[in-house]
């Protein structure tokens, strides 16, 4: 309906629809003729603007809450604003100082600038905020080490670029040497160094096994205990923080909006799922009941990936109600995600040396 309908709308309902939206945003109060005409220089009679309200309202572009005579957008209203209207705000020299000045205090640990970020974004957008974590299968191998904690214990590390050191302890079948686990090491480092976890899947890992396998036996079981600790690996973290900012929003003092979005910021796979799913670069914006199979259906979600060296490797993403303050919101998001790439980029390229 919506892309149908768009290409439809004349300058004056654009306008108005405009104002309706910004007003609403600003105000959380249903917005009349009168306040567009009293407020706005649209050089419009108020009762012009009723007559357009009225079309706005008859195309779904606005909704009239029964207790108002004034209109509030619908879904596919903001859906308009955001793609067609919307005059997205400039950060100001200030912003831009201490979000880099917040995060790059924090860029010598990984963990540690992840979880700034979501605090960033909480404290300069006023939402609860989302950011899900280098995402383990989409590193980069750096290095692998087997490490010899007793006559049948190993501890298996592995080093990505994104600065991660996972670890596993791995029982043997047989006593094995200190030497031969540095013989195992080195060669695996060869074989494996610059591949992703993504591409690691078993038809390279057997041709990985049958080459080492000339070697000794024991080459052969070293590859089942590395895909034993990749595959037991586990789920990648979300990082959540403000959730409770949500309640400063007057939509949310209805309790039957307010329990799904904390149901959904309690449930961690729920989280990964809205996450993982940006589609590419830039802030990607989801209204309403776009959320839908994420029971979000009042709310709003902007999320924007984040990158090392190009590549991307996670998300950010703020939550609100779908009176969400777009203009403002979504250069945050995407400015936030840009500084963060840049970090992590360099945290990479400290590890490859």
């Amino acid at each position: 309906m919506f892309l149908a309908s768009r290409n439809k709308l004349d300058e004056r309902k654009k306008s108005i629809l405009k104002v309706v939206t910004d007003d609403y945003i600003a105000s959380a109060e249903p917005v009349g003729s009168r306040t567009i005409a009293r407020r706005y220089n649209l050089g419009l009679s108020p009762a012009t603007i009723r007559n357009e309200m009225a079309d706005l309202e008859e195309g779904g572009y606005l909704e009239q809450p029964h207790t108002s005579a004034g209109r509030i957008p619908s879904e596919v209203g903001y859906r308009y604003y955001v793609d067609a209207l919307i005059s997205l705000q400039k950060l100001t020299h200030q912003e831009v100082e201490n979000i880099y000045k917040e995060m790059e205090g924090y860029h010598r640990e990984i963990e540690s600038i992840i979880h700034q970020t979501s605090k960033i974004l909480v404290q300069m957008t006023k939402y609860p905020s989302v950011v899900l974590s280098p995402q383990f299968k989409t590193a980069i191998f750096r290095h692998i080490q087997l490490v010899k904690l007793s006559a049948t214990t190993v501890l298996v590390l592995i080093v990505t670029d994104t600065g991660y050191v996972e670890n596993k302890m791995i029982e043997l079948q047989t006593e094995v040497s200190t030497e031969e686990l540095d013989r195992i090491s080195e060669l695996l480092n060869k074989k494996l160094r610059g591949i992703s976890l993504k591409d690691l899947q078993s038809t390279l890992l057997n041709d990985i096994r049958s080459e080492l396998v000339l070697h000794d036996q024991f080459f052969n079981e070293s590859v089942k205990l590395l895909i034993k600790a990749i595959a037991n690996r586990t789920s990648d973290r979300v990082y959540i923080d403000g959730a409770l900012k949500i309640l400063e929003q007057p939509e949310f003092s209805d309790l039957q909006k307010f329990k799904p979005l904390m149901n959904a910021l309690e449930e961690e796979d729920r989280l990964y799922k809205l996450l993982s799913r940006n589609p590419g670069r830039g802030a990607q914006v989801k209204i309403g009941h776009e959320n839908d199979e994420l029971g979000l259906n009042d709310c709003s979600v902007i999320t924007s990936s984040y990158e090392i060296a190009g590549r991307t490797v996670g998300v950010i993403g703020v939550l609100g109600p779908t009176r969400m303050d777009y203009a403002k919101v979504v250069p945050i998001v995407e400015y936030t995600s840009s500084i963060l790439s840049e970090l992590l980029t360099m945290i990479s390229k400290r590890t490859s040396r």
